[in-house]
Order: structure tokens, then sequence, then C-alpha cells
């Protein structure tokens, strides 16, 4: 028997067991060590691999869930992550920059771009142009900050918080983000909160706004009069403001006041039904839009693209068929984007009704944050010229009046040169229109409210300002003709308003909390025809004693 097979020369076995033949428990025992070890191996490997299962991201930072629209990356991350292929250049740019903020040797802080990463699904909360083109805004107005030089020395940090396609997953997203407010670039805000929704407001209510984590949140876009937390501000002029400036609008414009409908989504969406309620409230039986006459009502209804799965979306037959019968010259739209081009589909399918004339167009009347690419693209703009149709949007934004004007138009945002200058120079692969939607403008003017808020509350300290330094300077804000203080801000100058202040203590009790933008130009813009606005430039709560410096 060779040395190598001969079990008295196995120094790794016991030397009870080199000298005898194994016994029956002596065999027991042996398997049992073997199999423990292999399981301990297998079940090791298998809690790792439910890991890497469960986990986007090998820092754990992103996780797996199964949302509505499939299993999604849930989380917070200040790095690139493939949430998808179109976002690569942008949120590489946003991760350099953050590497470059942390080695600046400036105090750094935190923010987080709240919304969704995603758009796979109909209905989704944003889509995948609106989504880039938000970080790209927001991106710009990091590099400002970081690299401006009236920042008070610090740089500021971005987070990629993901909420889900449907802003569902908010819940662990604002746990995250309330754990980071500590530490190295202790988190100091929150922007982003596309949509007027229950899923938006409760992130606030129950997330963010809780007593115990007063993270300030700065929405780029809602407009909904619902949307009230007092720390959740809001960047978007209100829904009562825009329309405000339509009903200005129609008044100095010579617009038919008595031809009127009312077209609306029906679904149980905040954003619609708020827009539905201040139309009717601004327009109302004063223009034949009575909700109690039976007969001739001037309203109809129809299943917009956000919401239920029940019936057929964007389905304008009936609500065009009633518009023809009753003759109608002046149509109030309250609905999405989304919904405006299957609109004007449905009504060049009618066309034989007649819309309109060279003399009066038929004119649709609506609000949006920008100026929709898809809404004005070359077919768009064939439909309502042989339609004779004209559409006018109360709108935040109106790049293309504003790259048009800037320099020589006293209403074009006096910085809003600068910004698209910017952004031309980062982004030049980018079609023409990109900026047209508003998102790329309105998020950097919400990350440009939170670094103005972090340089006012800096004041010359070493370390970093906290939640609460912040949110002090958001609110801290008056509106005057010089504006010390206020936001610079591409789509215009501005300050937000604390509507209860000046308030008895019982009505303060009652009123809403506003946090709304001053001072916020709002123009109106027609389409396919660009049409001189007779009525002077509208700006939120000017003329309620409010004086305003030039946008």
């Amino acid at each position: 028997m060779s040395s190598r097979t001969d079990r008295r020369n196995w120094v790794w076995l016991p030397s009870r067991l080199r000298f005898r033949v194994l016994g029956l428990i002596d065999v027991v025992a042996l398997w049992v060590v073997v199999s423990a070890l292999v399981g301990a191996g297998a079940w090791w490997g298998l809690d790792a691999y439910r890991d890497s299962r469960d986990y986007c991201t090998e820092n754990q930072e992103l996780r797996r869930v199964d949302t509505a629209a499939g299993e999604e990356c849930i989380g917070v991350t200040a790095e690139a992550y493939a949430f998808d292929p179109d976002l690569a250049d942008v949120m590489g740019r946003i991760e350099g920059e953050n590497k470059a903020a942390r080695k600046s040797g400036k105090p750094v802080v935190s923010v987080a771009v709240m919304m969704p990463y995603t758009s796979t699904t109909p209905g989704a909360a944003m889509s995948k142009e609106l989504i880039r083109h938000a970080l790209q805004g927001a991106y710009v107005a990091q590099y400002g900050h970081n690299h401006g030089a009236a920042t008070d020395g610090t740089a500021v940090q971005l987070l990629f918080a993901n909420v889900g396609e449907d802003l569902t997953q908010w819940k662990t997203v604002t746990g995250e983000l309330a754990a980071r407010r500590t530490g190295k670039a202790p988190l100091v805000a929150a922007i982003g909160f596309p949509n007027s929704d229950t899923a938006t407001l409760e992130s606030v209510q129950k997330g963010l706004g809780q007593k115990e984590v007063r993270i300030p949140a700065v929405s780029a876009v809602l407009s909904s009069r619902e949307m009230e937390h007092s720390y959740l501000f809001k960047v978007s002029p209100s829904t009562d403001q825009l329309v405000d400036a339509l009903k200005r609008y129609v008044i100095e414009n010579e617009v038919n006041r008595k031809d009127t409908f009312l077209i609306a989504d029906e679904q149980d969406d905040n954003y619609v039904e708020n827009l539905r309620k201040v139309f009717l409230e601004e327009f109302g039986e004063e223009y034949g839009i009575r909700t109690d006459d039976a007969v001739g009502r001037r309203i109809a209804v129809y299943r917009g693209s956000k919401g239920s799965d029940r019936g057929d979306a964007q389905d304008f037959r009936q609500a065009v068929d009633a518009m023809c019968a009753a003759g109608v010259k002046t149509v109030f739209l309250a609905g999405r984007d989304a919904d405006l081009r299957p609109f004007l589909e449905t009504l060049d399918y009618r066309s034989p009704c007649g819309w309109g004339t060279d003399a009066e167009p038929l004119r649709i009347l609506r609000v949006s944050t920008g100026r929709d690419p898809v809404t004005e693209s070359s077919r768009m703009r064939q439909i309502a010229e042989r339609n004779h149709i004209e559409i006018v949007t109360a709108a935040a934004v109106d790049a293309p009046r504003w790259v048009a004007g800037s320099g020589g138009d006293e209403e074009v945002p006096r910085l809003f040169g600068d910004f698209a200058a910017s952004y031309g120079q980062y982004f030049s692969g980018e079609e023409t229109a990109a900026l047209n939607d508003g998102y790329a403008v309105m998020y950097h003017d919400a990350l440009t409210a939170v670094g103005t808020a972090v340089a006012a509350a800096q004041g010359g300290q070493d370390n970093p300002v906290d939640h609460d330094d912040v949110y002090d300077a958001l609110r801290r804000g008056s509106p005057s003709e010089r504006c010390v203080g206020c936001v610079p801000g591409a789509s215009g100058v501005f300050t937000f308003v604390d509507e209860n202040i000046g308030l008895d203590k019982g009505a303060r009790n009652e009123a809403v909390v506003g946090r709304w933008p001053v001072c916020k130009p709002v123009p109106v813009v027609t389409f396919p025809k660009e049409r001189q606005d007779k009525s002077p430039l509208y700006r939120t709560y000017q003329g309620r004693g409010e004086a305003c410096p030039p946008p």
C-alpha cells in the first residue's frame, strides 16, 4: 500500500481513526460533518444569490420591486444606473459632477431628484423624453451652482430617487432620504414630484413633510391647488393662475364668449379634476357653461390617458359630435397634454362640421407646462390650418418665443438666454425642440431655488447647512422691484409666497398653505399662428400688492 493511500499517514484524520477500521458510528459522524459543510456552503451561495436577485446594485441602494409596470429598481443612489439607455449621457454627467463636488473641498449638500426613471407602460407618470429633459435641466443647474461665483462656496450633489412609473413606491424612497439628512453631504431637499395625484401629496404629507423628517420638497411642474402642504413648494404657477391668464386673454383679444363648450377628462385624476373645477369657476355660467342645464348643457367628458383602464382612452367622438351640434367656437379643454393630439385628430375626422374660419377660428383654450412638441408637429399644424383651429395655451414656459426674442423682448426672462446657451453646450445632440415641453427649464428652476436657499443659509459657515436651514431660506423670500433673495430662474425671477401671512389665527387654520411662486411670468401662446397678445404679461400675484422685478 502506498503512503498516500495508507490511512495511517493521513495527518488530517484524528489519530484514533488512523489505526482502526472505520465503524458505523465513525462513518455517520464523518458524513454529518461533510453534509454540514456542504449545506452551509449551499446556504451561503443561495443567500448571496437572493441578495443579488433582490438588489439591482452591489451596494444594495436600488432594490428590485414588482410594480404595476413590472419589475423596477426602486431606491436612492448618487451613481448612474442603467434605468434606460436614453438616460446614460445625462446620468453619467451628473455622477461625474457629484464626484467633483465631493472632491472640491467645499461644503457639500445632497438634493434628491424624486421622480420616475422609466416609462414603459401607457399612462406612465412621465414619458422617456420628459424624464431625460428633467434630468438635463437639473444638471445645468447643478453645474451652474457648483462652478458659479454667487453660491457662497457650496457644492450640490444630486441623488437619483426612483419612485416608480406610477409614483407609488414613495415610502421606500422617503424613508431612505430621511436617513440621509446627516453625515457627509447631508440631504437638504428633494425636487421633482411631476404629477398632481394622491401618491405625490402623500409622499410629502406622510413622508418628507412629517414633523420628525422636515425635508422641503420643491416641485418643478405641479399646478393643482389640491397639492398643498407647508413643506411642498411649487415652481409652476397654480391652475388658478394659469386659467386667470387665459381669462384675461379671452377678454382682451375678443374671443367668442357665447358659443362655448367644456370638454373634461373624467378620470379620477387630481390634476384634471382641479382644472375642470377652475374652468367652471372662472368661465362657468357667464360663458354659457351651466352644469345644471340637463337639455342644452355645453359639457362633455372623455377618459384620459392616465388612470383607470376601463373604457376606451382618448375617445373624443361623442364630445366632438356634441360640439358640432352646438356650433361651438370656443372650447375649454380640461385634460393633459397627451390628450390634445387625439382630440385634434377627431376634429379633423369631423371636418365637414366647418369648425372655424379665417376671421373666427375654433379656439381651444388649455393650460400646460410648455409647448408640447408632439402637438406642435407638422402634421398637427396641417390639421389646425385646414380646419381653422387655433390652440391657445397658458404656459409656464414659452421656449420657442424666448429663444427667438432673447436680448430684445422685454417679456423674455432675462436669464433664459444663459440657460439655453448652457443647455446647448452640454446637450448638443438633442433636438432643436427639446426645450419646448418646459421640463428642462422647470427642473433647472426647482434646483436653482434650492441652490439659492443653500447659498443664503450658508452665510460663510464652514459646515454644510441642513434641511431645516434650507426650508427656512426657501420661505423667507420677499418680492419687490429689486427682489433681494429671489430665485434667478430661467423661466423668470421669482420667490415663494406663504398665503397664510397676514391672516388671523382662525383664518390661518382654515386657509390652504400656498408655497406658490410670486412674480412668475405666465405667457399665453397660440398655435399654429403666433398672435400678439393684447393683454400685458401676466405675473403671478401681481396686482395684489406685490411689486415684481423685470422677468
